[in-house]
């Protein structure tokens, strides 16, 4: 297993005060045991019996007058609070000031979609020169913020008869979701920014040559071209293409979560497939210099991340796709805004992420493409949904499906794609036909 290097800066060192010594079960019946020997041995007279009992009375009496008086103190720390979907990080702890004890232990209850190592989660150490180091190896399986229980810590003195508890506070390990390496060469929609690393359509300010045309007020002098303007009756000037940004928006359908969720290693519902496309659709275009965007509905709360770029802002949107949790049946729902403010204005291409088991997707994927946004609905419904037993349950689902292709056929014909999330280049075709499309002279709602 791998320690992944940091994410984030590492929590800092945390001093936790325990405890006294207390003695334990064994001083108990060590105590008991060579008494009740020695009692009978003399009683009945039996020499073997004292004995036996000689041992266990020289043992306990050592333990007494030796016990430990010294306060511990544990400073523990996670190498790396913030990790990715399938990586590892490490939770470390140092006891010291424990002159005169034996042994160390630590051990963490079992954590949801946490893999550790030991795999029943308790290590111990032997105490060299009054301290000792405690590792226990964590490795997440599914994004999210999982909570860590506490660390049960026990120092024990020499023939574990005295032992100092502790218990360490609770802490949260932030997991990001694995980005699927996504690539795509298709054309983006034109727009009016002069900031990004893309080709506009007009001409203006920017670094790729168009033509060369005659000096006109405004001109900046560093574009003028001197060799052609020796052999012309006026100034020319070097004219170039405007350079733009492309804002993408993603829209994510947290309705319910459908299918199995296994974690990294596993089968992936609904809800994972939903983030972990988002999250590899934001890496790639904000790796590029585009803006990209996040909205949700359906969920518990509204989860939004206005529209950036940079290494920043990409960490800012896969911490937000962590806190998402879908609403279910039986909890409250957050349903967003209207159709006009469902997706941030000006952005050139909005990606709807959802089961589309619940028509709303649908139906407002539509009213923006009636708005003149650049549409694609991608589709996260696994393909190994677990019907339950009931036949009746089973014939609602089936119906259900049935009436969801036809939903989908009708939102084709209306000129929104819809595409499965497959993994690199999946998206290039329909991309392409965005781009053409909404490149046109088209009619909109106003």
């Amino acid at each position: 297993m791998t320690i992944v290097d940091p994410l984030a800066p590492a929590h800092g060192p945390v001093t936790t005060s325990i405890g006294g010594w207390r003695p334990t079960t064994a001083l108990f019946r060590s105590v008991v045991t060579a008494t009740m020997l020695a009692v009978v041995g003399v009683l009945w007279r039996r020499p073997d019996l004292l004995v036996l009992a000689t041992p266990m009375a020289v043992i306990s009496v050592w333990s007494i007058l030796t016990r430990p008086t010294t306060r511990p103190g544990v400073q523990e720390r996670t190498a790396n609070p913030i990790v990715r979907e399938g990586d590892a990080t490490s939770w470390h702890a140092t006891v010291d000031d424990i002159e005169g004890a034996d042994l160390a232990a630590a051990s963490l209850g079992p954590t949801p979609w946490v893999q550790l190592d030991p795999t029943g989660g308790a290590v111990n150490a032997v105490v060299v020169g009054g301290s000792a180091d405690l590792s226990i190896v964590l490795r997440s399986t599914h994004w999210g913020r999982q909570p860590v229980p506490p660390v049960l810590v026990d120092v024990m003195s020499p023939w574990t008869a005295f032992r100092c508890s502790m218990s360490t506070p609770p802490r949260r390990l932030t997991t990001l979701p694995v980005t699927p390496v996504f690539d795509t060469a298709a054309p983006m929609r034109p727009t009016r920014g002069l900031v990004g690393a893309h080709r506009s359509a007009l001409p203006g300010e920017g670094s790729e040559f168009v033509a060369v045309r005659p000096f006109l007020p405004g001109d900046r002098i560093r574009r003028i071209n001197w060799t052609r303007s020796l052999r012309a009756p006026e100034l020319q000037v070097n004219a170039t293409f405007a350079d733009h940004d492309t804002h993408v928006a993603l829209v994510i359908d947290g309705t319910d979560d459908y299918g199995i969720s296994e974690g990294i290693d596993g089968r992936s519902s609904s809800m994972d497939a939903a983030v972990r496309a988002a999250g590899s659709i934001a890496e790639h275009y904000t790796r590029r210099g585009d803006r990209v965007s996040l909205r949700t509905f359906g969920t518990t709360r509204g989860h939004f991340v206005a529209a950036g770029s940079g290494q920043a802002h990409l960490r800012r949107f896969l911490d937000t796709l962590t806190q998402i949790k879908p609403a279910g049946p039986m909890r409250g729902t957050y349903r967003g805004l209207g159709d006009r403010h469902w997706a941030p204005s000006g952005a050139e291409l909005t990606v709807v992420l959802s089961p589309l088991v619940a028509p709303e997707a649908l139906d407002r994927a539509v009213s923006l493409g009636r708005y003149g946004s650049g549409v694609i609905v991608v589709d996260t419904l696994p393909d190994d949904i677990a019907t339950d037993d009931d036949p009746f349950t089973a014939l609602a689902w089936r119906i259900r499906l049935l009436e969801r292709r036809r939903e989908v056929r009708l939102v084709e014909a209306a000129g929104i794609p819809v595409v499965r999330w497959l993994g690199p280049g999946s998206l290039d075709q329909f991309l392409r036909d965005v781009a053409r499309r909404t490149s046109a002279p088209r009619m909109s709602i106003r």
